[in-house]
C-alpha cells in the first residue's frame, strides 16, 4: 500500500493538487475530503476501514481534477450523486493506471475491488469501467459476492 500511496501523493502534485495526509487529526470515522478553496485533499490516513484509503485517495483527487467544488451540502441529491459517481469513476481509472504501470492484472472487477479496498457500494461504477476499458461486463461476478 505503501507504493500506492507514494503514487497518488506524485499523481496529485503533477497535477497541481495539494494534500496532506493526516494520522492525528481525525477520527477513525471521518472520511477524507476535498477543499476547492485551496485545491487539497485532506486525507484521513487513521479511517476505520485503513484498506479503503488509497480509493478515498484517488476520489478526492478525481473531485479536484474534475473541478468539482468541495462539499455539496448545498446541492440536490441528484447533483450529489452524479458527482460522487463521476469522482468514482475517475478514481477507479487512477488506480488502473497505477496497475498498468506496475505490470498489476486482476482477473475481474471484485478482485480489484478487493486489491484495492474499493467500498462495494462502488462496484456498479467498477463493472462500467471495467466494461469500457476491456468490453467485458464483470457483473455476474459481482453479483456472486
Amino acid at each position: 500500500m505503501n507504493n500506492l500511496m507514494t503514487y497518488l501523493c506524485n499523481y496529485a502534485y503533477d497535477h497541481g493538487i495539494g494534500y496532506q495526509l493526516d494520522r492525528t487529526s481525525y477520527k477513525p470515522d471521518e472520511v477524507s475530503f476535498y477543499m476547492e478553496l485551496n485545491n487539497t485533499v485532506y486525507i484521513n490516513t487513521n479511517y476505520i476501514n485503513e484498506e479503503e484509503v488509497p480509493f478515498q485517495f484517488a476520489h478526492e483527487i478525481s473531485h479536484a481534477l474534475n473541478g468539482d467544488k468541495g462539499s455539496n451540502s448545498f446541492c440536490s441529491n441528484v447533483f450529489y450523486i452524479r458527482e460522487e459517481c463521476a469522482a468514482n469513476k475517475r478514481a477507479v481509472g487512477i488506480l488502473l493506471e497505477y496497475c498498468e504501470l506496475n505490470n498489476l492484472a486482476y482477473s475481474d472487477s471484485v478482485d480489484f475491488m478487493l486489491a484495492f479496498g474499493i467500498p462495494l457500494k462502488v462496484g456498479y461504477v467498477v463493472d462500467e469501467v471495467f466494461k469500457e476499458r476491456f468490453g467485458v461486463q464483470y457483473s455476474e461476478s459481482y453479483c456472486e459476492m
